[in-house]
């Protein structure tokens, strides 16, 4: 309601749908955002996205909002994301380094980088920018779990790197049970088994519910030896999770070791 420019208001407003998951409603506040300005480069990226998530293609917005202003992060960004959901991955990274230049001081560009890298395979240049990212929020628990959780799904300096900035994201917020499941995940993937299993379990009494640490749960159980534990586990984080990755993940780790 502050907002006196109408162009600028109705991105805000079509942002806002989308964060709701509006997005046919989003798209029409973008189509008019285009209306009030037809440069406005983040209203033509902005509509892309919304068409992107209502299933149509969306590059063509992309790539005008591109023509009008290329040194616009939100632009970079959202190009970013498209070329990240047709699997071009290197262009992907293009964007985001654009990205980085424009804001070298923000870690959403650094971990953009590092998840675009890890899914290039270059685990080292991944490592680099997730650290470079704490670095720049030293503060925030949630920069410190992606760095972690990078660590224990590539298995990346588990011990040296994963686990102490795990532990970091508990100090920071003890009460997350993302960051006590990433830090039982860590130090399953350093053997430390009983270190794991009760973080795990802390974990599991903020978030019942949470199919990520029940299948990193089952995993323990499974090393030491406990396979009705883990068989009980593996049920639920498939009961949890049923589309998801983690049931999938339990589905193929009850193939191959409960048949």
């Amino acid at each position: 309601s502050l907002e006196t420019n109408q162009e600028r208001r109705l991105v805000v407003i079509g942002r806002g749908l989308g964060l709701t998951d509006e997005w046919p409603l989003a798209m029409l506040a973008f189509q008019q955002a285009i209306r009030a300005d037809g440069t406005s480069a983040e209203a033509w990226a902005w509509l892309g996205e919304a068409k992107q998530q209502l299933g149509q293609e969306g590059s063509a917005e992309l790539n005008h909002a591109m023509a009008l202003d290329s040194r616009s992060v939100i632009v970079r960004a959202l190009r970013g994301l498209y070329w990240k959901r047709i699997g071009n991955n290197r262009a992907a990274l293009s964007e985001y380094q654009a990205a980085a230049e424009l804001e070298p001081q923000s870690p959403a560009w650094k971990i953009a980088l590092g998840e675009t890298y890890a899914s290039l395979g270059d685990l080292v240049s991944a490592l680099g920018v997730y650290q470079r990212a704490t670095e720049l929020a030293p503060d925030d628990a949630s920069t410190w779990r992606l760095l972690a959780t990078f660590c224990a799904q590539y298995g990346v300096q588990v011990q040296t790197v994963g686990i102490p900035a795990a532990q970091t994201a508990v100090d920071l917020a003890p009460q997350d049970a993302l960051a006590l499941d990433v830090l039982g995940w860590n130090q399953l993937s350093a053997g430390w088994l009983y270190s794991a299993e009760e973080n795990l379990l802390a974990a599991l009494e903020l978030a019942p519910d949470l199919a990520a640490a029940h299948l990193h749960l089952a995993l323990v159980y499974l090393q030491k030896g406990d396979r009705d534990a883990a068989y009980e586990e593996l049920l639920l984080v498939r009961e949890l999770d049923p589309q998801g990755v983690f049931g999938q993940q339990a589905d193929q780790i009850l193939i191959q070791n409960f048949r």
